[in-house]
């Protein structure tokens, strides 16, 4: 009976324990993030909303390529390349394509996967389990410690079996970004001008340089 008793209480103790290591928020965090950058170049099809609390002010559909800093956008037709310096951006209903260096913000505001750069520093974090689009998830919740922080609250839904994220909702002022992950593609070969505005590809295109 000591014996039972003893392997039972060993057997809960490795239990909690390795509930413990996989609920913990950063840990969940550190694993989605080293997976996406293990990942390389990336493709992934998503739904992104705008919310002023429960009510949607604005949605679109869209695929995004990502490679390091870089990134190329089709949005419901509207197609953005950015180089990590320079961003074009085309506007199909007008044959216009209008060139920028915008912020690493600004860039930031447009990657659903921002938050592996910034879950580090200045946030309070929890997790719980969860169940979203039929598949089991860890929702881990972010607050900001200090109200000067641009981003208030982040929570990401991440799948339990391979750690890939599903849902991104951020808060900056009072309205809500969502963005619903639908597909995901790692280990793409793409080439650096991937990235760049085709230009061969539009030739009577309307150039607008803001630079």
């Amino acid at each position: 009976m000591k014996r039972l008793i003893l392997l039972l209480f060993s057997l809960f103790t490795l239990s909690s324990l390795h509930l413990s290591r996989a609920q913990d928020p950063m840990k969940v965090l550190d694993i989605a993030a080293e997976r996406i950058r293990k990942a390389g170049n990336v493709k992934i099809e998503y739904k992104a909303g705008l919310f002023a609390g429960a009510t949607e002010k604005a949605s679109a559909s869209g695929t995004m390529w990502l490679q390091g800093s870089k990134m190329k956008l089709d949005v419901d037709g509207i197609m953005t390349w950015y180089d990590g310096k320079t961003r074009w951006c085309y506007l199909p209903s007008a044959n216009e394509v209008n060139i920028d260096e915008p912020s690493k913000k600004e860039m930031a505001s447009m990657n659903p996967y921002t938050f592996m750069d910034i879950y580090k520093k200045g946030f309070k974090m929890t997790v719980k389990e969860t169940v979203l689009r039929g598949d089991a998830v860890y929702e881990v919740y972010l607050k900001a410690r200090y109200a000067k922080m641009d981003v208030k609250e982040v929570y990401v839904d991440i799948r339990k079996s391979d750690y890939q994220p599903l849902c991104i909702r951020v808060r900056e002022d009072n309205d809500w970004q969502r963005v619903s992950v639908l597909s995901f593609e790692g280990n793409l070969q793409l080439a650096d001008d991937f990235f760049t505005f085709p230009q061969k590809d539009y030739p009577d295109v309307l150039v607008n340089d803001m630079r």
